[in-house]
């Protein structure tokens, strides 16, 4: 079964890829480009989340660790041996996934709150070996002067990503195919057995799909993109801590999956852009900032419990519907 993709979507996609392209030149000030290239980053980890919390149904709280692994695979890659981003991003989402992969020999036979538990534990032990780890991870000062790359080829312009509008388009280059390689996998037969583990795991094991397998697969990839974008930010900010590791990336990631909508590709990208604007654009409440972000999440979690996805759906099928009363 092939997805097809109708042609108000791909208008859509059309608007928002040439917005993409030309977004730089619109907001100018490198203050908001930092703010785009963060988002980029953001929708990596939050679309990768979501193959577990949304697609496969397995609650992970350990996905900050993936991506913390990553972003110190990368820096101590570059440090010690000069690698360019070209090779850290995939040496980072492989040193992650790898992780993922011994990890769920351990903790996916079982489910619920034990899994739960069980991935909070790792993600502090991960925070814990970075920050005791000193000779390594140089503790809590963190390793700095990872740079961003540079693009020389015999024959082809130089390009020096230092500056945040190159940076800027790698990142949207990068985001854009994990993006389309996400969207594979979630609407490949891979991506109908997760369903088929998130709805109904002892049918699904009936049905004769491998579970632990496809968790495990769902587990490894989601990771291997954490990694991946642990990477770019490393090589972005040009440092790297134990606080990567801290819980509230957690916490954010999951905000951005399940109120722009699990279970899709496009809410999480959605709630990644939007919940790496929103609290920025807030500044301008000054004191009152923290209890304007709750106030709006808790009027989303209120009325869009399906997420802006859902929320969006619910409102085009209402103004259909009015648009078949009037025409009969």
């Amino acid at each position: 079964m092939k997805s097809r993709v109708s042609l108000p979507s791909w208008l859509a996609l059309s608007v928002t890829a040439l917005i993409l392209l030309v977004l730089p030149r619109l907001i100018g000030t490198d203050y908001y480009l930092h703010i785009a290239i963060i988002s980029l980053v953001f929708v990596i980890l939050a679309t990768s989340l979501d193959i577990l919390v949304g697609y496969s149904g397995l609650l992970s709280l350990c996905h900050t660790a993936f991506f913390a692994f990553g972003a110190y695979a990368a820096a101590l890659l570059f440090l010690h041996f000069q690698m360019s981003l070209w090779l850290t991003m995939f040496a980072g989402g492989v040193f992650a996934a790898s992780i993922a992969w011994l990890l769920g020999l351990l903790v996916l036979s079982v489910r619920g709150h034990r899994f739960i538990i069980t991935t909070v534990i790792f993600a502090e032990i991960g925070r814990l070996i970075a920050y005791n780890w000193t000779d390594l991870t140089q503790g809590q000062i963190g390793l700095s002067g990872i740079r961003p790359p540079v693009f020389d080829l015999p024959g082809l312009p130089r390009i020096d990503f230092s500056s945040r509008e190159a940076y800027y388009y790698l990142a949207l280059v990068v985001t854009t195919t994990c993006v389309t390689i996400i969207w594979r996998i979630t609407h490949s037969p891979i991506g109908w057995r997760m369903l088929a583990l998130r709805e109904n795991e002892a049918l699904a094991e009936a049905s004769g799909v491998d579970t632990r397998r496809i968790a495990t697969t769902a587990f490894v990839s989601s990771a291997f993109f954490a990694g991946l974008a642990g990477a770019v930010y490393a090589h972005y900010t040009g440092f790297v801590s134990p606080d990567l590791f801290y819980f509230t990336y957690t916490t954010t990631m999951l905000i951005m999956v399940f109120l722009g909508g699990k279970g899709t590709i496009i809410g999480p990208v959605m709630g990644a852009v939007l919940f790496t604007i929103l609290p920025e654009a807030l500044r301008v409440t000054a004191n009152y900032r923290l209890m304007t972000f709750s106030a709006i999440l808790l009027v989303l979690v209120v009325f869009a419990p399906e997420g802006l996805v859902g929320l969006f759906a619910r409102i085009r099928r209402r103004f259909a519907g009015q648009g078949s009363v009037q025409d009969a």
